[in-house]
């Protein structure tokens, strides 16, 4: 991410944790995932903003995703989410 101080880096690293552990969360995600044939890779990193959460894989913004109670995760895709997301359509030899 951004070059961010020791003791940042660690409060992300928490909220990280947590949202990895959410249930609701989470089945929002797999839901909206497992709908439209898309995979989430283990190293996703999740960022927390104002009223969302961020999904990041090398840096780049993959999904984002509506907290309550300001909305109920919902799940927006971002220019990243094909180029990271979308399984690889097996060619025929």
């Amino acid at each position: 991410m951004l070059n961010i101080a020791k003791r940042d880096e660690e409060l992300l690293k928490t909220f990280d944790e947590e949202y990895k552990q959410d249930k609701e969360l989470q089945k929002a995600i797999q839901i909206y995932l497992s709908e439209r044939g898309l995979v989430l890779s283990d190293d996703a990193v999740y960022v927390p903003g104002i009223d969302c959460v961020g999904v990041f894989i090398e840096n780049n913004l993959v999904l984002s995703i509506g907290l309550p109670p300001v909305s109920n995760y919902p799940v927006r895709e971002t220019k990243y989410t094909d180029k990271y997301l979308r399984t690889g359509k097996s060619v025929a030899v």
